[in-house]
């Protein structure tokens, strides 16, 4: 995936039912080149706090103040010809302003430490609280009660604003009007029968409330349509019952998306829709056709790159995933099936640690052969948990690997651990059994 930088220029935006595409255009991209899952280390001069060279004990004929002549370490300070750590009580032990000016607990001067976490902003908003350092944000509760943006690291700005009963707006189309060009949006439980349209380089969040159950409804258009290079991140939602056969259920193009545990299920179109130099994240989700169309679509120079998600083709005639040759889609840790003869019918398709029916060239792939339903609880209703022969079937082929470049989710579609350890093997799919 082209990971992308929001531009979150002040224009206005709001929510439309008018899913006719008028940007059909090559993308005019509003955000700038990024590396997802980048080395975080800011500059040549940060330092671990666990460093335990304190250096020397003594800097004879240094004066008081001297900051990292001789000394260094976690006595970075010549005091009285000897080397002792910071301390905000002492101007000759006081950090020195610029990019170390906090006083770790260890006695070195760092960027940051837990404590003293509001040193980091920008692209940078959180202290890792191992390195001291200021790093992207990768979850979404390190920003809380905003999201983070997932694309370049930074938490999302502007308001935050919760829908369901007695909450500040009552339905999703308000909520998005309500947060404007760049906001946060916590859905409470309830489920929303709206179509909307997030567009105009607008930034917006779409957070479940704790465990609460979010269903999102539509008819006669997508339920969500993320147009005009607009950037959309979903956490949690299940996209269900779009009775549209011509409409996905989720549009984007010409635009940025991404999405963790969610459900898309029931849906009489496409479940999604990628188009027009478009980049969409699927991690963790359960993706579920109804019918004999894609359950993926994606065109026109669109990308696609899933981690961790299952994804299982309706009706005989459907595949799991289609693209055309402008197109691309890579999966990792994933299962992609079809009760048809085919599953995948992209030319521009990789593949690792996957399950699919036909063999797919890559890294600790595995062939299925032909679907059997009950691999799955329930496979027509998109509950793709394993049962006891689904675990029997598909092998523990998934990989976690710190630094991946869709930063390995914490836990499953559950919320439960994943392995969390460098190689560390388990299920691929969205469950974690």
């Amino acid at each position: 995936m082209d990971g992308c930088q929001a531009d979150t220029s002040p224009t206005s935006m709001g929510p439309t039912t008018d899913v006719d595409l008028t940007e059909t255009g090559t993308m005019t991209t509003q955000m700038e080149t990024l590396t997802v899952g980048v080395d975080t280390t800011e500059t040549d001069t940060q330092m671990d706090s666990t460093e335990t060279d304190t250096g020397p004990d003594e800097c004879p004929g240094e004066p008081d103040g001297t900051f990292e002549g001789i000394c260094s370490g976690n006595s970075p300070f010549c005091v009285n010809e000897l080397c002792v750590a910071c301390s905000t009580e002492d101007p000759n032990t006081t950090c020195p302003q610029g990019t170390r000016e906090v006083c770790a607990p260890s006695g070195a001067c760092v960027v940051c430490t837990e404590e003293q976490a509001d040193a980091c902003s920008g692209m940078t908003p959180i202290c890792d609280p191992v390195d001291n350092m200021c790093v992207r944000c990768s979850e979404h509760e390190q920003c809380a009660p905003s999201a983070c943006n997932l694309f370049d690291g930074a938490c999302v700005g502007g308001p935050v604003v919760t829908v369901g009963p007695g909450q500040m707006e009552s339905n999703l189309t308000d909520a998005v009007v309500a947060v404007g060009n760049e906001g946060t949006i916590v859905v409470y439980e309830g489920t929303y029968d709206e179509t909307l349209t997030v567009d105009s380089n607008s930034t917006v969040a779409f957070l479940i409330n704790s465990d609460d159950m979010v269903e999102w409804e539509g008819s006669g258009a997508p339920q969500l349509r993320v147009t005009g290079s607009a950037v959309v991140l979903i956490d949690g939602i299940e996209f269900r019952n779009n009775d549209s056969f011509t409409d996905p259920a989720v549009r984007v193009d010409n635009a940025f998306l991404w999405v963790d545990q969610a459900i898309f299920s029931q849906n009489d179109g496409s479940v999604l829709s990628a188009e027009f130099s478009s980049d969409v994240v699927l991690r963790n989700s359960f993706v579920g056709g109804d019918n004999d169309l894609p359950s993926i679509s994606i065109v026109s120079g669109a990308a696609v790159d899933a981690q961790y998600i299952t994804v299982g083709a309706g009706a005989l005639g459907a595949t799991a995933v289609t693209c055309d040759a402008t197109s691309s889609m890579n999966a990792s840790d994933s299962i992609l099936v079809s009760q048809g003869v085919i599953d995948i019918d992209c030319v521009n398709f990789t593949a690792d640690h996957t399950a699919t029916n036909t063999m797919q060239v890559g890294d600790e792939n595995q062939e299925l052969g032909m679907t059997n339903p009950e691999w799955f609880i329930s496979y027509n209703g998109a509950d793709f948990h394993l049962t006891d022969m689904g675990q029997a079937t598909i092998m523990e082929i998934a990989q976690w690997n710190e630094g991946d470049p869709l930063d390995d989710p914490s836990v499953d579609i559950d919320g439960m651990p994943r392995a969390g350890v460098e190689g560390g093997m388990e299920y691929p799919g969205a469950d974690l059994p």
